[in-house]
């Protein structure tokens, strides 16, 4: 018989080989309440390559925020993207960490009902909330507060779900008010919904970031350290890059609206903090608010709740390699 050349035997022999030694990705599950920014940056990372770079796949899971924390309790999801209701569990004592802060002064508006143009307006409505700690609460609370209303007596505070829940419930009547992100609030006010504030002139606490158990930080702090360089990397894409970032966030979105998402844009970019951190003193005020909200007395320290050694080493390697997006 036969035998088959050398040459062909040792070409069969390499791609054997090189089959059996690539490794596949490996599956990593995020959990995000609603379309932003966070979500946005690990859309751009795996679009772009930089979690295949990383030997990484994401799932994403749209999952409200204190669901999302029991999943990732349960170690059915490795990250989620609801920084604020990570807070309000951290703080109460739960075992999670945010390891980014991709947007410490709030982007939401609070809109309203057609027919009402004031705040002090809100008393006796339903006012919608995503959780009942989360970011979205305690901006909520917060105006109410500062325009002389006490939110616990003079509104109905409703639970639901994302915007894509809260925005049907206003038009159908069933709330009077809620806070809706950038994209959202623009299309409600085109369609004459009342702007009456912007979360931002309220206060400072987080509306983009990812967090995750402090079990999975001591079962796999080398996945953790792969996951954010390659977020990093897609939230500086997202800010360097405009009409690529625009393109991605409009596929994200659903929207057609050229005219929106430039809008969407031009705001969100401005408030994102490419490097994934905040200073210690702005974090330690978002802790000291929130030991107000859920009425905590023991000293918590920001690394009790914080742990921004991993996007603070993964800065380090990008300026270092001199990587460009």
């Amino acid at each position: 018989m036969k035998r088959p050349p050398v040459a062909l035997l040792l070409g069969f022999v390499l791609l054997l080989s090189t089959s059996i030694s690539a490794p596949a990705a490996e599956n990593v599950r995020v959990a995000y309440p609603s379309m932003g920014t966070s979500v946005f940056s690990q859309i751009i990372a795996q679009k772009e390559g930089y979690m295949r770079e990383e030997g990484l796949n994401v799932e994403l899971l749209s999952i409200r925020g204190e669901i999302a924390i029991r999943t990732t309790l349960a170690g059915e999801v490795d990250f989620f993207t609801n920084a604020g209701s990570a807070l309000a569990a951290a703080v109460r004592g739960v075992p999670v960490k945010i390891l980014t802060v991709f947007q410490d002064k709030p982007s939401w508006d609070l809109i309203a009902q057609p027919n009402i143009k004031s705040i002090a307006q809100l008393r006796g409505t339903n006012v919608a909330i995503m959780s009942p700690e989360g970011s979205l609460a305690v901006v909520a609370r917060e105006i109410l507060r500062q325009n002389g209303m006490d939110p616990s007596k003079d509104v109905n505070l409703v639970v639901m779900g994302g915007d894509e829940v809260r925005f049907p419930a206003l038009k159908g009547k069933a709330i009077h008010a809620t806070l809706f992100n950038t994209a959202t609030s623009i299309m409600a006010q085109r369609e004459g919904y009342t702007k009456l504030a912007s979360a931002g002139d309220y206060a400072n606490l987080i509306q983009g970031g990812l967090a995750t158990s402090d079990e999975k930080i001591r079962q796999n702090p080398g996945r953790i350290s792969r996951f954010l360089r390659a977020g990093l990397k897609g939230i500086n894409f997202f800010v360097s890059k405009r009409e690529p970032a625009i393109k991605y966030m409009m596929d994200a979105l659903r929207l057609t609206d050229r005219e929106l998402a430039n809008a969407i844009y031009d705001i969100d970019s401005k408030l994102l903090l490419r490097e994934g951190f905040s200073a210690d003193k702005v974090l330690q005020s978002m802790i000291d608010d929130m030991k107000r909200t859920t009425k905590t007395q023991r000293e918590i320290r920001t690394t009790d709740i914080f742990d921004l050694s991993f996007v603070r080493k993964a800065n380090e390697e990008l300026k270092a390699s001199g990587w460009k997006p």
